[in-house]
């Protein structure tokens, strides 16, 4: 990724929580490729998709320690020095939050707490940027959503994740801490996991269609989402880090196409060529509860404040997704 901020960041040193992960690792490799100094912290949570093999070839350049990001034993030594924070560590599953949400509320809320805790008492000045998520708004009373859009989960996960962000917000409000939020909507590209369900519907899409299973699509399809390839988020971090004006913000990430997931279903099963059919079914009753119905981003906020908009458009994104995992074929096998 050729970006002047990115390359800004050379021979500095960098934390990446969740940095074995999705959105993290290729955060990671951004960072090592620009000549930054990494470290990941990342407590490899079963089910949450992380693994080693998602820093291959730049391992040898990270500093990884696998810890709880609230862990006062082993984080302070790994923040002490840093220059930016890229704070990815999390649960994304919307299912799983309502059906354990004391888990939830844990990874999502306490523990961001607690490294919030840590850096005010090691190191109150590194910027940080947290993930936060679409999710919190809930069902859409209007498109596309912007910043002051009525914040209104609709299950455990958004109100949890409402809850980390806020927490960010709040210490450079009172503590003076140089921290800000990005708030991302449907995330797709390379290194994500392919065999855990419950991480969105966009790798179940992608799992399917290369094996030429069909792609189940719930009610009439309708439903729009706009997605944003992982590159184009690893973009916004970095700006959100290198803009003092961003301390204290909170952004949406979007992107100008809503598609429908009829749509996005066609669009990955043609990318994939394996002859994949796609089909409408009912809504299960524990999801229907749960769905927002269609959401876009309004990320004029970003454009202005960061000068980050959007760059690869889906059907762009989702073939050099397709052809990221043809050639790493280990995330489409538990082995």
């Amino acid at each position: 990724m050729d970006d002047p901020a990115l390359t800004s960041l050379a021979g500095r040193r960098c934390v990446v929580t969740g940095g074995l992960g999705f959105i993290g690792s290729n955060m990671v490799h951004a960072l090592v490729a620009a000549g930054a100094r990494v470290t990941v912290i990342d407590a490899l949570v079963p089910q949450h998709g992380g693994h080693e093999r998602n820093l291959a070839g730049v391992a040898d350049d990270v500093h990884v320690v696998r810890a709880d990001i609230g862990d006062t034993t082993a984080v302070p030594d790994a923040v002490r020095g840093a220059e930016l924070v890229f704070n990815v560590a999390g649960q994304v599953s919307h299912h799983e939050s309502m059906t354990d949400p004391l888990r939830d509320l844990d990874l999502n809320a306490r523990s961001h707490l607690a490294f919030l805790e840590i850096l005010r008492a090691h190191n109150p000045r590194a910027t940080v940027v947290h993930t936060s998520t679409r999710q919190v708004y809930g069902r859409p009373r209007y498109l596309p959503v912007d910043e002051d859009h009525p914040t209104a989960p609709v299950d455990v996960n958004g109100i949890d994740k409402l809850a980390g962000e806020q927490f960010h917000l709040l210490y450079a409000r009172v503590h003076g801490m140089p921290t800000c939020a990005l708030r991302l909507t449907n995330v797709y590209g390379p290194r994500q996991s392919l065999l855990i369900d419950g991480l969105g519907f966009l790798p179940v899409f992608v799992r399917r269609a290369m094996a030429g299973q069909p792609l189940s699509v719930y009610g009439d399809g309708g439903q729009l989402r706009d997605c944003l390839h992982v590159d184009d988020v690893v973009r916004a971090m970095v700006l959100a880090a290198v803009t003092p004006e961003a301390v204290g913000e909170v952004f949406n990430l979007g992107h100008p196409d809503a598609l429908s997931l009829l749509q996005i279903a066609h669009l990955t099963a043609d990318a994939a060529g394996a002859g994949t059919q796609v089909a409408t079914v009912p809504w299960p009753d524990a999801l229907a509860a749960i769905d927002i119905g269609s959401f876009q981003g309004d990320y004029s906020k970003a454009k202005r404040m960061l000068g980050w908009e959007p760059a690869v458009g889906f059907r762009d994104g989702i073939a050099r997704t397709l052809a990221y995992y043809r050639e790493h074929p280990w995330y489409r096998s538990s082995t």
